[in-house]
């Protein structure tokens, strides 16, 4: 059976600290053999549905929420959730719409992970957990999210947190096609990772992106 390649963590122009546009990153993705490309934008998915519309084939709507006790990578979303609820009502939102969600980069601080207590705390109620983010500039972060989903029994995913087109895709996760999110999921038991961390130059675009919008640079 041949295997989806997934890049399930990626922001656009809709994030503020992104600059990448719809039309060359659907180009990219396709260029770069994806077969389906989440966009998670911060607190936001109007990117992600319009990206949805020019290529249906490819795009999973998705938002990586601010909760009050961090951020959520919500994924097969319809309607936007608000940032700043509790974890607990964003997890309830995400899965009343059919969605899907856990946590993006769960053990670094630094980039508002929920931390240890509360993952543990919600283990039960997270569809999948980011066990490798690219951006993590601490391994140890990574391979202990992992050690933890392995620990409870939660699907693991491997993301880029791609801000700039050349991230798009550098780690995939692949899995078998799928039926529906909850299909998805299943999935995601037996998939594979190809984990490659992104270069600073990454960071130092995603800086660069914010200071072009507040120097009024961006279009």
């Amino acid at each position: 059976m041949d295997l989806l390649d997934l890049e399930l963590h990626c922001h656009t122009r809709y994030s503020p600290d992104s600059l990448v546009k719809l039309p060359e990153l659907i180009a990219h993705a396709r260029a770069v053999g994806l077969h389906r490309l989440a966009i998670t934008d911060h607190n936001e998915i109007e990117g992600a549905l319009r990206a949805h519309e020019m290529a249906p084939d490819l795009i999973i709507v998705g938002e990586e929420v601010l909760a009050q006790e961090g951020e959520l990578l919500c994924l097969f979303i319809h309607e936007r959730i608000p940032p700043g609820l509790p974890l607990a009502e964003t997890i309830e939102r995400v899965h009343a719409q059919g969605g899907i969600c856990g946590p993006s980069h769960p053990l670094d601080p630094r980039r508002a992970g929920i931390g240890l207590e509360n993952l543990l705390r919600y283990m039960p109620h997270f569809d999948f957990i980011e066990v490798f983010n690219a951006r993590l500039r601490d391994p140890s972060k990574n391979a202990e999210a992992a050690r933890i989903a392995l620990e409870h029994d939660v699907p693991g995913i491997c993301t880029s947190d791609a801000h700039t087109l050349a991230e798009v895709g550098i780690s995939r996760t692949r899995i078998r096609p799928y039926t529906s999110p909850q299909d998805f999921v299943a999935a995601l038991r037996k998939a594979e990772f190809v984990p490659h961390y992104s270069s600073l130059m990454a960071n130092i675009g995603s800086r660069l992106a914010v200071l072009a919008r507040e120097l009024g640079l961006a279009r």
